[in-house]
């Protein structure tokens, strides 16, 4: 019951936070991710093999960091394209920082930290593109893809605790079943019916437009489960980290968004549905 309560506590206070920095100012939402990266990061890193020079994962951060606010100023202040060519500062910085740790295994320990900044802080930075569009800020699509990501979570925990029997992926993840798979699926797509008639007209997107980018939340979200739990195995643990009592850690929380985001971008951009 303690744990329960702790649980949802917890996460009402995640929500709060989120909803906040999304709909409050562009430079809530900035400062929530840049938070997200950093702290999403730290616990890859963590989960990584140890014994790196400190300054390494440092530098990792500054990239991470660095990728992220160049995409928000790419959009918020419509900078030219050509200020990406500054993320080969801390690129290059990371290079040669390991120069002088002395490491036995450098290839590992740079492939590790250049890891992190590609699984966790290129997605976060990507999310600029959705709600930064020629310079004007709107939350909503954003907003629906959290939304979806919650409400498959709910639909696949709740369907596997009731009728779960079918391991979906027993080798990394025991608990997960096709039945909570397919629950959460629907759970989705129920989402999309609402989210569809209130924001639908104003985007220009149809039923089917949306069903759609639910369907590829749902679908997607599930890969990047599987993959935080993969880490997590390899690493020996059972959560990511302890920010959030009775969820663990950022990546805990946020571990389907790292694989779902960029495809349901990616759908919303080529598809041109949502204006």
């Amino acid at each position: 019951m303690n744990n329960f309560v702790t649980r949802t506590a917890s996460g009402l206070v995640f929500i709060v936070l989120l909803l906040a920095g999304l709909i409050a100012h562009p430079f809530g939402f900035a400062l929530l991710m840049l938070a997200i990266i950093i702290i999403g990061m730290k616990e890859f890193y963590a989960m990584s093999p140890s014994g790196r020079f400190a300054a390494l994962d440092a530098m990792g951060y500054i990239a991470g960091a660095s990728t992220f606010g160049l995409f928000f100023s790419l959009n918020f202040w419509q900078i030219q394209p050509t200020f990406f060519l500054l993320l080969t500062l801390p690129a290059l910085a990371i290079f040669i920082v390991e120069l002088y740790s002395k490491s036995r295994q450098p290839s590992l320990d740079i492939a590790n930290v250049m890891l992190g900044i590609l699984y966790v802080a290129l997605p976060f930075s990507l999310m600029n593109l959705l709600v930064l569009r020629s310079g004007n800020y709107d939350y909503r699509l954003l907003l629906s893809f959290f939304i979806f990501l919650w409400t498959n979570d709910v639909g696949a925990y709740c369907f596997g605790v009731l009728f779960g029997r079918h391991k979906l992926f027993e080798r990394i993840s025991p608990k997960k079943s096709w039945e909570g798979f397919f629950g959460g699926l629907i759970a989705t797509l129920a989402a999309a019916l609402v989210l569809s008639s209130i924001w639908g007209e104003s985007y220009g997107a149809a039923l089917p437009a949306w069903l759609i980018f639910a369907a590829v939340v749902s679908i997607t979200c599930t890969f990047g489960d599987l993959v935080e739990s993969m880490f997590k195995r390899s690493a020996g643990l059972k959560d990511s980290g302890t920010i959030m009592p009775g969820h663990g850690g950022v990546l805990d929380r946020f571990d389907g968004a790292l694989t779902a985001f960029p495809c349901a971008l990616t759908y919303i951009e080529i598809s041109g549905y949502f204006g």
